[in-house]
């Protein structure tokens, strides 16, 4: 069975029933066969193929056993010839008249039936030119809306309206006036791209000059984007190092991912050990190295990188776009670099975003080609500009088609205009060879194609459709597989049709020539072959590990509503749709890991189709909340995780432990995410059910991440200390992951400095299991300045810095914050300022990057060290800016602004920050007392004073802190100075190097304006 696009030919001859009684029946018989022996004649003619007889009425139809691409003209000739054998048979001893319907459309065509002479064809159109002769008057030939529209410049129709037929409704009919005669037409190269041409060498020379550059060479399939990009890049030729990918549809975009395939032009692409072995040509810092090597091979699925799995979503996205720049980077230093992303209209939108942050204002001698279908551009809302060249591909223009089609060898202007301007459409028409020596005029692009297929052997033809399957670009082996043919037999099949041009080589495999040759081969396939073929390559031909390849083709295969027909009674439809639950769930874990948040959800969409029971859905609804979270919709995770747990409620199970530590994470440890909260109480009973799910389920990864969740939620030492001892035995690097580092962010909080060390050190061990390692360096450099350790909180805060210079921009302001705090510290104030200038500049430079605290920190500390150095106007410039909104994180956000409107005695604005912390946060954070000791120092505010620091004294004691201790001393020598006691000397801080501290304690702000020093 096949599907074909044919033209369905009835012809009826008029009024046999009064020709029977007046001839009788056994003359009219003879007369009868005899006129549908010359009827028939007409109609071998014109290559079309009688299906049967029935009574007075021949069915026949054009396009099939083989296709030509103009059957629906030859279907209009034969009809048009027919009329005319009638009339001059009018004078003739039995005179017949005839009645003609004709429509195009898709039909089901069993092969087999046709080679025994037993023509078999479903399809619409066929009961459409049934219906219509039927309605014809004698001599009329009548035809259906598609085959007007493929021919309606090839003859005269006069409009007949709409008319109801039975079974099929309303619709318009035309009866045929007369059909001309077509001529030939022939072939092409690339011609009328002069001004295309030249723009893409303009853009080429500015990239030689220094300035990266995002061309987007757009237009509809077969406008000669591609061969556009080919002429320029044989222009250029050795000049320039040339990347080469092309991004493909969801059936191979896993398995030949695009960022992969510009790796493996470099030579980088065949393996992550390829891939580093290629990197230590580029860069001799291994740490640079290491985190180049990192972002590229996670981009391009060789490996999930757990460093890259722990950071937050926009961070990591930003980590990888840092990781190509930098890679990019390192290849223009001997030459100019051209990458070419063909059809980037299929790439995902995370790719497409990238190559456009890489380019935006990058002064590398970078050009970025990316050819695309024309609504690209606006879809990917990529914006004009001057590192920005936008080339549309319109029609070519009369007198350059002209030229084509004469260099092709064709003058025909029918054929020209049917084109129009299209030089795919042109070329092909030139390809396409009739079977009769009639010259052809194909009608439509997929009428040529499929003309195309039909001069190849069955076997060779039945091949191409077969490994269509996979898609665009397959290997010897898929073709072997799916045709079940032997492979050398497959192998000289494969050798004919790359030199007949029906593919082309390219790496890794064999390519259809064109992407509609493709389609058209594709759609000739039955649906249940169609289906059977997905399934068979997906258990044979796709990697066990290939997922979002493997989910796509157990779609095609059980996804449809065709595949309970064509499944029914199967044993196996069970067996495949449970594999295809299991490799949609898989698949949306993978896009995830690349940030294509919107296919991983759409995937688990799928996934959820094929669920059979509760327990099913709730596998489902808890891995859409995985991916929920990870986009950072805590809302919609929150919802589908709820989900999931009353799923597997309703199955009879209770809900598995890492479900419980999962979404319990969202309001706790991320609750500014939400837009509305769940409700606390809602909480706690979750989080102990957990726990009791937990427990018994043995699950101890779980049960340390609720006890964690636990602690954190309520600053319970006694409950974290329980979180981490059950901790000792998970090996799960995410889990333990994200355990410690809250844990030592709790205890920082809290004042258990000693505790929080510990935390951290167990964090540094996880780096064996790919944990994280140099970020550490953040959390560790503010604990060692909590303790007073300031030497080792400036080399930390040092390594940090030094190591996010490959980092991307995000996290460069992390670094950048934490060199504030042990500047602050050293009471380095120009510092501050010129750290505050240099976010500031990493900011505006990266306009698409979201930036958290971070800033706020720099900012609010650079206002501060205005403030001090009598900088007033600067200070409150610097502190407008600081209080602009980003990512929340009120703990610290809030402090550091505390800080700051101290500095400038804004009272009512301290009051009103003290007043959100001490509502926000019952059990009172350390670093807050310590902001409202020193600011409520520097406003001379002392009965308040006095209530903070007891608090303070604490933690100095129990966290073991000199620093928390010499601020105590400081500001009890400060309260004392200002009831008549001894001067303030703050040697305790002094001695420890925290001048900074020292001298805020002895700054005096005006009120509202500005300050003095004390």
């Amino acid at each position: 069975m096949e599907r074909r696009v044919v033209t369905a030919f009835f012809i009826d001859v008029v009024g046999s029933t009064a020709l029977t009684v007046q001839l009788g029946p056994e003359r009219f018989k003879r007369a009868l066969d005899q006129a549908f022996l010359e009827l028939r004649t007409i109609i071998d003619g014109e290559q079309g193929t009688v299906a049967n007889t029935i009574g007075d009425a021949i069915f026949a139809l054009f396009g099939t056993p083989a296709a030509h691409s103009d059957d629906p003209q030859r279907a209009l000739r034969a009809a048009q010839a027919c009329i005319r054998w009638a009339e001059m048979r009018g004078g003739a001893p039995v005179p017949l008249a005839v009645r003609i319907g004709l429509e195009t459309g898709e039909v089901i065509v069993d092969l087999t039936a046709e080679r025994e002479g037993q023509q078999t064809s479903i399809g619409t159109c066929v009961n459409l030119a049934a219906r219509l002769q039927q309605l014809a008057a004698p001599g009329q030939v009548l035809v259906g809306p598609t085959c007007h529209q493929v021919a309606a410049e090839l003859a005269a129709f006069a409009p007949l309206g709409e008319v109801e037929l039975k079974g099929l409704g309303r619709q318009a009919v035309w009866r045929l006036v007369a059909i001309g005669e077509p001529a030939g037409r022939a072939l092409p190269p690339l011609i009328g791209r002069t001004s295309e041409l030249a723009r893409l060498k303009a853009a080429y020379r500015r990239v030689r000059s220094g300035r990266s550059i995002l061309a987007i060479v757009s237009g509809p399939p077969g406008q000669g984007k591609t061969r556009l990009v080919e002429e320029f890049l044989a222009a250029i030729g050795a000049k320039a190092r040339i990347l080469q990918a092309r991004c493909r549809p969801v059936a191979e975009r896993a398995a030949r991912n695009p960022l992969r395939e510009l790796l493996a032009s470099d030579g980088a692409g065949g393996s992550a050990e390829a891939l580093a072995a290629r990197l230590a040509d580029l860069f001799s810092d291994p740490l640079e190295r290491d985190r180049v090597s990192a972002a590229l091979a996670h981009s391009a699925g060789m490996i999930v990188s757990h460093e890259l799995a722990t950071l937050p979503a926009d961070q990591r996205q930003d980590e990888v776009e840092n990781g190509w720049r930098r890679y990019l980077a390192a290849l223009t230093r001997d030459r100019p670099l051209v990458v070419w992303v063909d059809d980037a209209h299929w790439g995902e939108p995370e790719i497409v975003r990238m190559l456009e942050r890489i380019t935006l204002g990058a002064s590398l001698p970078l050009l970025v080609i990316a050819t695309a279908r024309p609504a690209f551009a606006a879809q990917a809302r990529l914006r004009a500009g001057v590192n920005r060249l936008f080339v549309s591909l319109d029609a070519l223009e009369a007198s350059d088609a002209w030229a084509l089609a004469r260099h092709a060898g064709s003058i025909d202007p029918a054929g020209i205009e049917r084109a129009e301007g299209n030089p795919l459409f042109i070329i092909e028409l030139s390809r396409a060879r009739s079977m009769s020596a009639t010259p052809e005029v194909p009608i439509t692009l997929k009428g040529i194609i499929g003309a195309r297929l039909d001069e190849l052997s069955r076997q060779d033809r039945a091949l191409l459709q077969c490994v269509a399957v996979v898609g665009e670009t397959f290997t010897a082996s898929d073709a072997a597989l799916l045709s079940g043919r032997e492979p050398a037999d497959v192998a000289s099949a494969l050798d004919r049709l790359v030199a007949i041009a029906y593919l082309r080589p390219v790496q890794g495999g064999l390519r259809f020539h064109h992407a509609l040759v493709h389609d058209v081969a594709y759609g000739r396939l039955a649906t249940a072959e169609r289906l059977q073929l997905h399934a068979h390559y997906a258990r044979y031909g796709v990697p066990a590990d290939d997922a979002e390849t493997l989910a796509h083709h157990l779609w095609e295969a059980v996804g449809g509503e065709d595949a309970e027909w064509v499944w029914e009674g199967s044993e196996e439809l069970s067996r495949v749709r449970s594999h295809a639950r299991e490799a949609h769930l898989a698949a949306s874990r993978r896009y995830a890991d690349r940030f294509a948040y919107e296919r991983a959800i759409e995937a688990c969409r799928r996934a959820a189709l094929f669920a059979i029971d509760p327990e099913d859905v709730g596998q489902v609804e808890q891995t859409i909340g995985d991916v929920f979270a990870a986009k950072g919709d805590a809302d919609q995770a929150w919802a589908h995780f709820m989900r999931a747990r009353q799923c597997y409620l309703e199955a009879g199970h209770q809900p598995p432990a890492d479900l419980y530590a999962s979404f319990l994470e969202l309001p706790v440890y991320n609750s500014g995410m939400f837009l509305r909260p769940p409700d606390e109480a809602l909480v706690e009973a979750l989080l102990r059910e957990g726990e009791g799910v937990a427990r018994g389920a043995g699950d101890a990864a779980s049960m340390a991440r609720l006890l964690a969740l636990r602690a954190y939620q309520s600053f319970d030492v006694v409950q974290l200390t329980e979180a981490l001892r059950v901790s000792e035995t998970v090996v799960d690097p995410t889990a333990l992951g994200s355990i410690l580092g809250h844990a030592g962010t709790l205890q920082n909080r809290v004042g258990d400095f000693a505790a929080a060390r510990q935390s951290y050190e167990r964090l540094d061990a996880l780096a064996p299991l790919g944990a994280a390692t140099d970020r550490q360096h953040e959390f560790r450099a503010i604990l060692a300045l909590n303790i007073g350790r300031l030497e080792e909180a400036e080399g930390l805060a040092a390594q940090f810095l030094a190591s996010s210079a490959s980092r991307g921009p995000h996290l460069r302001t992390h670094a950048y914050r934490e060199q504030c705090h042990v500047l602050l510290a050293q009471g380095y104030w120009r510092g501050l300022r010129e750290l505050a200038a240099d976010t500031e500049r990493l900011v505006s430079e990266h306009p698409e990057t979201a930036f958290c605290y971070a800033v706020t920190t720099a900012l609010a500390f650079a206002a501060v060290a205005s403030a001090i150095e009598g900088e007033d106007m600067e200070a409150r410039a610097l502190l407008s800016r600081a209080e602009a909104p980003l990512q929340a994180e009120p703990f610290e956000r809030e402090s550091v602004l505390l800080l700051a409107n101290g500095a400038l005695g804004l009272s009512d604005k301290v009051d009103e920050l003290r007043g959100m912390t001490r509502q926000r946060n019952a059990t009172p954070l350390w670093y807050f007392d310590r902001m409202d000791a020193v600011v409520l120092t520097m406003l001379e505010r002392w009965d308040e004073v006095d209530e903070v620091l007891p608090r303070l004294e604490r933690v100095a004691a129990q966290g073991n802190s000199r620093y928390v201790a010499a601020l105590v001393a400081g500001v009890r020598e400060e309260m004392t100075a200002a009831r008549g006691g001894a001067a303030a000397t703050h040697r305790m801080l002094r001695e420890l190097g925290y001048r900074g501290w020292s001298r805020l304690l002895a700054y005096r702000p005006a009120a509202g304006d500005g300050g003095r020093a004390a």
